[in-house]
């Protein structure tokens, strides 16, 4: 779940740059544009994890006990099936940039991403993730299955974009054919997510793991 900015400014510590810290004044305004540049440096000095959409900013809102389940068991299961392999899982710590046409920026914190680049050490976010993972939620699902969607397929580097529901043993995948999208659902715990992309599969019972009332 997240909140336009204009609910809560972003925090400042002592020693950040008078730039910066003027920024954080400015995001009290719920109109006001915010650069990309702005964002980053002020997300360096905050305790809340903020997205960017095309100038505004939102802050995030805390997670169920059953979503940190679920998507710690994504990034664990996908860390042991590609161990030694070119391509590496991030957890939600991680952004993903995306530039659109028009100059339009994006930045999102989804649950788990794999990245197949070798990102250097001190990067900051991904701009060219394989598969995305994110764990719907009813606070979030409107904009997981509607503008990150779109903006998830903007990106020529993803493959596979999963949607995992929490309440159910539920995922939509949106996989990349060609120039088009084809939209597979699994509604099983004892089904498998093929994921030829990157060359592995995650049953849903392992995704599932201690989620009361699922596995």
């Amino acid at each position: 779940m997240r909140r336009a900015i204009g609910d809560r400014s972003a925090l400042t510590r002592p020693g950040v740059n008078a730039s910066v810290a003027r920024m954080s004044n400015a995001l009290r305004l719920e109109d006001y544009h915010v650069t990309p540049e702005q964002y980053l440096a002020a997300e360096r000095f905050s305790d809340v994890k903020h997205e960017y959409v095309a100038g505004k900013v939102y802050a995030m809102a805390g997670t169920t006990a059953d979503h940190e389940r679920i998507a710690s068991n994504i990034v664990r299961e996908l860390g042991n099936r590609l161990r030694g392999g070119k391509c590496e899982v991030f957890s939600s710590n991680l952004r993903v940039r995306i530039r659109q046409p028009g100059r339009k920026e994006f930045y999102y914190y989804p649950d788990a991403l794999v990245d197949c680049t070798g990102l250097p050490g001190r990067a900051i976010y991904a701009e060219a993730p394989v598969v995305i993972f994110e764990v719907l939620s009813p606070e979030t699902e409107r904009v997981d299955v509607g503008e990150k969607l779109a903006c998830y397929r903007s990106l020529p580097s993803l493959c596979v974009y999963a949607m995992v529901n929490q309440i159910n043993a539920a995922i939509t995948i949106h996989r990349r054919n060609g120039d088009e999208w084809d939209t597979e659902f699994l509604g099983r715990v004892d089904a498998i997510l093929e994921l030829p992309e990157i060359e592995c599969s995650l049953p849903l019972s392992a995704i599932y793991e201690r989620v009361g009332g699922i596995a």
